[in-house]
């Protein structure tokens, strides 16, 4: 039993030789000489330990094993070349998946984007996964292409961009009394409020500005995610604090009073994350900057 590996480089004139069924017309489809070919020719003879092609007549026939190789490199070499030439293939003929991860808000900024994404590349699969506290180390461990989060991770190998940077507004159900005259610091904290459990403990600027005021807000709702908000707008009493451009969705999608919020907090920053073994991707770099091109201000 051999156990060197054969030289794979010999593989395109194998081909071609079991093509050709000619050395001097494979030697021309290879820019190599006829002595040059006729030498390949035999080493492979011997590495198969079969003629591969034999002479019938004036022209060469396929052995049985001959007919096998050639049918086995049909399927390999286009495969082969792919590694090399997958990212210089058209947009529209990419067969590769992605897996972006962040929060439903995350994925709202960029959901227009992703639609313009869809577009030129509609065979790339993106596959959207739910942010969670350990989103610094999926994009570590490849678990994750590409990290939407407010979150910031200063680790070595990682990469970061600004998507968007947004003021907080106060989203409430259309019956709510207050205007943006009369909500002022003492009626919003005199409010019902709801917050986000995963996005609160990791992003609380709310709370954190209200806290330094020495002030605090009555919570009586905590949401896993900010789409299940409309769910609790027939309630005209309970107020969101929630970033302008999910606010500017929700009321394109639901009827909703928007109001700004009665006091100064620090805006929220919404970056894309990505690793350095994915920077120099062709294909990973025209996904980054399609996320991070700039969107119209309403969010469809």
């Amino acid at each position: 039993m051999k156990t060197n590996l054969p030289d794979f480089s010999l593989l395109p004139a194998l081909k071609t030789l079991l093509i050709e069924k000619n050395v001097s017309r494979a030697a021309d489809k290879m820019n190599l000489s006829q002595p040059a070919m006729s030498r390949i020719f035999t080493r492979l003879k011997s590495e198969f330990n079969d003629p591969l092609m034999v002479r019938t007549g004036n022209q060469y026939q396929l052995t049985p094993r001959g007919h096998i190789v050639l049918q086995q490199l049909n399927q390999l070499m286009p495969q082969l070349e792919a590694i090399w030439q997958s990212d210089d293939l058209p947009l529209s003929e990419i067969e590769q998946t992605l897996v972006l991860s962040g929060t439903d808000m995350d994925i709202v900024y960029v959901s227009e984007r992703i639609h313009q994404i869809q577009l030129q590349a509609p065979k790339l699969h993106l596959a959207i996964r739910s942010g969670n506290p350990r989103i610094f180390d999926d994009v570590i461990n490849g678990e994750v292409d590409l990290a939407l989060t407010a979150f910031e991770d200063e680790r070595a190998g990682l990469y970061r961009k600004i998507v968007t940077d947004e003021p907080f507004v106060v989203v409430t159900g259309k019956n709510n009394p207050y205007t943006p005259e009369t909500l002022d610091l003492d009626n919003y904290l005199q409010s019902r409020h709801g917050k986000f459990s995963f996005a609160e403990s990791t992003r609380g600027r709310i709370d954190a500005a209200l806290k330094h005021m020495g002030l605090k807000r009555q919570i009586s709702l905590s949401l896993p995610t900010f789409l299940q908000i409309p769910s609790f707008l027939a309630d005209p009493h309970i107020l969101f604090s929630v970033p302008q451009s999910f606010a500017n969705y929700l009321a394109q999608h639901f009827e909703v009073k928007i109001l700004p919020l009665p006091f100064e907090v620090q805006s929220l920053s919404i970056y894309l994350y990505w690793h350095e073994r994915l920077h120099f991707s062709q294909l990973h770099r025209w996904v980054r900057e399609s996320l991070l091109k700039p969107a119209s201000d309403n969010l469809n």
